[in-house]
């Protein structure tokens, strides 16, 4: 049985190779209780991976009114576009609840079209992360050693491993920040005066 952590979301799946569950980060993991629940509840891997990220993700997109109205105007809905300026958060959940509450003023028809924007910016992000190369971490529950790749998957949640094993997370970190072309991070302008720094901004 083997358990995955991907960057930047919560949880981890466990899984056999055909069947996976979702564990929350800090549960204890018994390699006996684990396969009896995989067993009765597992479903399939691909299938575990995507309902995984969605539900990371959907808990991370944020709808701006602005974007919102965009997308009622295009649909040549003046008035619901107009609406969304009410909007006081851009939290998702904020706006259900504030759309929920003042469903008059809002109406029925804005609510729909609120739902069909926050979906299509849900499967946006899903497809952005699935797309991205992420760091992955894997490990055997029968070896305390846990192994470090570059990987993605695909739009059914098939695993695309880019890399060979990786010593640690540092490194593998490493790896994609230079894949993506970003430099590391350092500390600017270590031990220079603010004399240095003018001098040093406006060369």
């Amino acid at each position: 049985m083997k358990i995955e952590r991907w960057q930047g979301i919560s949880g981890k799946i466990v899984h056999d190779g055909k069947n996976a569950l979702l564990v929350d980060d800090d549960e204890q993991l018994d390699e006996k209780e684990l396969a009896k629940r995989l067993e009765e509840n597992g479903k399939p891997v691909e299938e575990v991976r995507k309902a995984t990220f969605r539900k990371t993700l959907k808990k991370q997109v944020k709808l701006e009114p602005i974007k919102l109205s965009s997308w009622f105007n295009r649909k040549n809905d003046n008035q619901n576009a107009n609406k969304s300026a009410k909007l006081k958060s851009d939290k998702p959940v904020h706006q259900y609840k504030q759309i929920k509450t003042e469903l008059l003023f809002f109406g029925e028809s804005f609510l729909e079209g609120f739902l069909d924007f926050y979906g299509l910016e849900v499967n946006n992000a899903l497809g952005r992360y699935e797309k991205n190369l992420h760091v992955l971490e894997i490990q055997d529950l029968s070896r305390s050693e846990k192994e470090y790749y570059l990987a993605t998957t695909n739009k059914q949640g098939n695993l695309r491993i880019a890399t060979e094993p990786l010593p640690s997370q540092q490194i593998a970190q490493r790896e994609l920040d230079k894949f993506y072309g970003q430099e590391p991070k350092q500390e600017e302008y270590v031990g220079l005066t603010n004399a240095q720094k003018r001098e040093e901004d406006e060369s």
